[in-house]
């Protein structure tokens, strides 16, 4: 692999082994250079887990793809200090735990994802414990060896893609268990039962469906009713790139114009020629970006399976060497994606302005008093976290990982609200300073440029 393009890295060489576990999510993201240079590994980031149990990364709060930090090791702001202030509201979003890959390889998966420990249930009922109730029913997923259209990839597998693993299960219990001892026992806002100041939402997803199922047991272990999960058409969803517009394609084109684009292009031009001989993808949806390559090695990794060989040739493998610059390049899409491009609010607002939109709103009627709902929790995807992230202003954007989320704490002290953001535990670091205590009033006013005034002007 080639080095470096200029030296601007060599002073974060040498301390790369001593970052802290916040520094690991704040790497130079904005020169190419980062991506080809082999000495920087994975800035301190994880990407391995095993097929069951819950992670937590070592140490803990460190940036870990395959389980990004649960709120676990908190710590109250100086402000709350000594019963000093109170949380009132929290709105938490997050990504679906770890799963299987979107991506399978085009020249065929040389190993069988084995989905036999999940059940994805699937059925329907009725409103009424009084009524018939159905058979809990769950996917199985199986292939036919005589099945005609079973030719050309090689998948082999009992699962579908994709599809929440076992080990995510037991990560969202374990994430949900993580949030009853923070927000229930030590801050006292979750309720000891569901109840109408709780409200829930998912994309259409199975993925974030099944995620909210594991977390939400988590937090409430012994409840034995139902809840509902709120969704919206999936035509006209605001998160996971639900309704149509124009502006999210002709903008993207724009971002993948630019000279800088271009120059990550050159830079990944080797490593990409090498797995697109390898694994057969060659294809424009391969090659254009790292979304594809990234996808399929962190699901396999992040569920105890090896890297990718040569369908054809078991000793032709991916390197985890080649993985770490295929992650080095894919958090530095994400970074000029959501922050370093010219483009960028414009491409926010397009693509979740909308539920960006949402946010502000239910913020302003924390502000104002009105607000009904005290805990909220939204489980969506990393094509959500990312905007948002970057609406806040963060200082570098790594890929979102599993599990991802944002807590935005509202509090009061003193008959004044202030506001809160962690980001996987931490709370984020951005052009705006540290988000750890600022007046609700300015959160609001930091996120309200990306909330389009037109969408249906915006859109075309």
């Amino acid at each position: 692999m080639r080095g470096p393009t200029s030296g601007a890295l060599f002073g974060y060489i040498g301390s790369v082994m001593a970052l802290s576990p916040l520094d690991t999510f704040y790497p130079p993201l904005n020169e190419t250079s980062y991506i080809a240079n082999t000495s920087v590994g994975t800035y301190g980031g994880l990407y391995q887990a095993g097929t069951h149990g819950p992670t937590g990364g070592k140490p803990y709060g460190s940036y870990d793809y395959c389980s990004m930090p649960h709120p676990r090791e908190y710590q109250l702001p100086d402000q709350a200090a000594h019963g000093k202030a109170k949380l009132t509201k929290l709105i938490y979003l997050q990504r679906h735990q770890r799963r299987t890959p979107y991506n399978i390889l085009p020249g065929g998966e040389d190993q069988a994802y084995e989905c036999d420990g999940v059940r994805p249930y699937l059925y329907g009922g009725p409103n009424s414990d009084h009524g018939m109730q159905p058979v809990p029913v769950y996917a199985q997923t199986y292939e036919d060896p005589n099945d005609p259209f079973k030719t050309g990839v090689s998948v082999n597998s009992t699962c579908q893609y994709p599809q929440i693993t076992i080990g995510g299960v037991e990560d969202g219990y374990q994430h949900g268990k993580d949030l009853r001892n923070v927000y229930q026992k030590m801050l006292g806002l979750i309720p000891e039962r569901p109840n109408q100041r709780v409200w829930f939402r998912s994309s259409e997803s199975p993925l974030t469906q099944a995620s909210a199922g594991a977390v939400l047991r988590g937090i409430w272990p012994d409840y034995q009713g139902a809840l509902p999960l709120h969704q919206m058409v999936s035509s006209v969803d605001t998160v996971n790139a639900g309704y149509s517009c124009n502006a999210i394609s002709s903008t993207l084109n724009e971002i993948k114009s630019t000279a800088q684009w271009t120059e990550h292009m050159k830079v990944t031009e080797e490593l990409r020629s090498r797995l697109a001989l390898m694994l057969g993808a060659g294809t424009s949806s391969w090659q254009t970006t790292f979304d594809h390559f990234c996808d399929n090695f962190q699901a396999r990794l992040c569920n105890g399976y090896r890297l990718p060989c040569n369908i054809s040739n078991s000793s032709d493998c991916v390197t985890m060497e080649m993985a770490e610059e295929a992650f080095r390049a894919g958090d530095w899409e994400w970074n000029y994606y959501w922050r370093a491009n010219e483009y960028a609010t414009k491409y926010i607002q397009a693509v979740e302005g909308l539920f960006i939109g949402e946010i502000v709103s239910d913020l302003k009627a924390a502000l104002d008093g009105t607000s009904s709902i005290d805990y909220s929790h939204i489980f969506i995807h990393d094509g959500d976290i990312g905007p948002m992230l970057g609406a806040l202003g963060i200082n570098a954007l790594r890929w979102p990982g599993m599990a991802s989320n944002i807590a935005f704490e509202v509090w009061e002290k003193e008959g004044s609200k202030f506001a809160r953001v962690l980001y996987s535990g931490h709370p984020v670091q951005t052009i705006h300073g540290s988000l750890d205590w600022l007046p609700l009033s300015q959160l609001i006013n930091i996120l309200s440029p990306y909330v389009p005034e037109d969408i249906a002007a915006l859109c075309g």
